[in-house]
């Protein structure tokens, strides 16, 4: 059997085409070609994984049915084609069902997801996220949604698929959805399991608002000591959730100082009911209204079915922000400013959505507008076309209501493949403040700001990349090391 091109490019012995060999006998490899290399090798291995779990279901078939012929015995036929293949590829029995499982799900309901893995167009870990997403869904919406779920797939990485998908999915029947959600209440649990060095962990299993919620409780409970606190974050968070098990509202300090300024616990008063902690839903006015059942999402979370965004809209005290981030991003002053409002709800089901368009789509979209218009991708002054700043535009720190509204849009991370939630990110001026002259440089307006984690805020403050906002506040990323381009889109529209 012949050997790869790859194998033959790294030999020692290779001295012709892209390789040549330095004096102590190691491989060069032309850094032009080294792109091309890593493509392929991906590719490659895509390919190999397709053909793992393709083969994993056919032979899971084989031997299940054979046995089934031979004893009827449906649990014995399962437990020999799954063991078989866990021993055959060293992975427990649990890993050997999942792979089966997904060869399985390929073969029958997602051809054209099953043609992109075998042609080594996903990874693995993109199929499954297709795989789990779709399972269970009704076949028509299936048949409906894998294209759009496929182009997703080539765009986004897998966390950000895995939202997509559920946003899709609501899109696509809102009820639907929202009857697998309260079934789904069913399995809401809290357990125990083993680590090691003396710790374990307790997991929990609750509602998206619950969960969220109580995050929120336990941040602030951590938060109730001075910042001379020995502990480390993690720590106080694990502190914190103890202390609110046991009745109490937060920490005692560990500073050790007599005059630290932090109120210890016994000398809080207890609330004479259940707090609702700050909860950000993020949703569309004529949903939240019942005119119709867009998608909506809970910030620290990710995207819930407009059923559920109104059960929780109706038992809160809330208020709405309006911002036209299409009208900002695309240089059109915007026609009306809204202060924060309380508006009244109407809860009214059974309305439609929109098509569902996933991220993929959005994304695609844009990359044909940049290729028929590439003068659209041009450094902006960040004024947002406005000839004057509005409150807050000088300011460097952006307002609690810009801040929450951008965040809440965003999602995540902007730069392409990062999935760290808003919440942990810094707030970027992608056309750089100018402290000494406001006026001059980018505003502080949502039109010029970008939610970016620490790392990539890092890297773009090197000019590494240089990122461009589009309509619809996509952004545009240019790699300055290679020309590389891609275009990343915000979880909301």
């Amino acid at each position: 059997m012949g050997r790869s091109s790859l194998e033959c490019m790294f030999d020692n012995g290779s001295t012709g085409g892209v390789g040549a060999v330095v004096d102590d006998g190691r491989p060069v490899v032309d850094p032009l070609v080294l792109p091309d290399i890593l493509f392929a090798t991906a590719q490659s291995e895509n390919m190999l994984a397709a053909q793992k779990v393709l083969g994993a279901s056919m032979l899971s078939e084989s031997r299940f049915n054979a046995e089934l012929d031979v004893s009827g015995d449906v649990d014995k036929a399962w437990r020999i084609a799954c063991n078989e293949i866990a021993v055959m590829l060293t992975c427990s029995r649990r890993t050997a069902e999942v792979h089966i499982e997904i060869g399985d799900a390929l073969r029958e309901f997602l051809p054209l997801t099953k043609a992109a893995f075998a042609a080594g167009e996903l990874d693995y870990a993109r199929v499954r996220k297709i795989v789990d997403g779709l399972t269970g869904a009704a076949p028509e919406a299936i048949a409906a949604l894998e294209r759009r779920v496929l182009a997703s797939a080539h765009r986004l990485p897998p966390g950000q698929l895995e939202r997509d998908i559920e946003r899709q999915l609501f899109a696509y029947d809102p009820d639907a959805a929202a009857e697998r959600r309260r079934k789904m209440l069913e399995h809401r649990d809290v357990r125990t399991r083993a680590d090691r060095h003396g710790l374990a962990q307790l997991q929990a299993t609750l509602s998206a608002n619950e969960a969220v919620e109580a995050l929120g409780l336990i941040n602030e409970a951590a938060g109730s000591v001075c910042n001379h606190d020995p502990r480390n974050a993690s720590t106080r968070r694990a502190d914190a959730l103890v202390a609110l098990l046991h009745g109490e509202n937060g920490l005692t300090c560990q500073c050790g100082s007599e005059t630290c300024e932090a109120v210890s616990p016994a000398s809080r008063s207890t609330a004479p009911s259940r707090r609702k902690p700050l909860l950000h839903i993020v949703c569309d006015l004529a949903t939240l209204l019942g005119l119709t059942s867009d998608p909506a999402s809970i910030d620290g979370y990710g995207p819930i079915d407009p059923d559920f965004a109104r059960e929780l809209a109706a038992d809160s005290t809330w208020q709405a922000l309006f911002v036209d981030f299409r009208s900002q991003a695309a240089g059109n002053r915007p026609r009306r400013q809204h202060a924060p409002t309380v508006l009244p709800l109407v809860t009214r089901r059974n309305h439609p959505s929109r098509e569902p368009k996933g991220c993929g789509d959005r994304i695609r979209a844009m990359q044909r507008l940049v290729a028929r218009a590439p003068d659209i991708v041009r450094r902006s002054d960040g004024h947002g076309a406005q000839p004057d700043p509005t409150p807050g535009a000088l300011t460097y720190a952006p307002g609690a209501a810009l801040a929450a509204l951008v965040r809440a849009v965003d999602g995540h991370c902007r730069f392409p493949g990062c999935s760290v939630p808003a919440s942990r990110c810094q707030l970027d001026h992608i056309t750089e403040f100018d402290p000494s002259d406001p006026r001059r440089g980018g505003w502080t307006i949502a039109s010029n700001l970008q939610c970016l984690c620490r790392h990539h805020h890092q890297v773009k403050t090197y000019r590494l990349w240089t990122p461009v906002m589009l309509v619809d506040r996509a952004i545009h990323w240019t790699d300055k090391t290679s020309g590389l381009t891609t275009v990343t889109v915000p979880e909301r529209r």
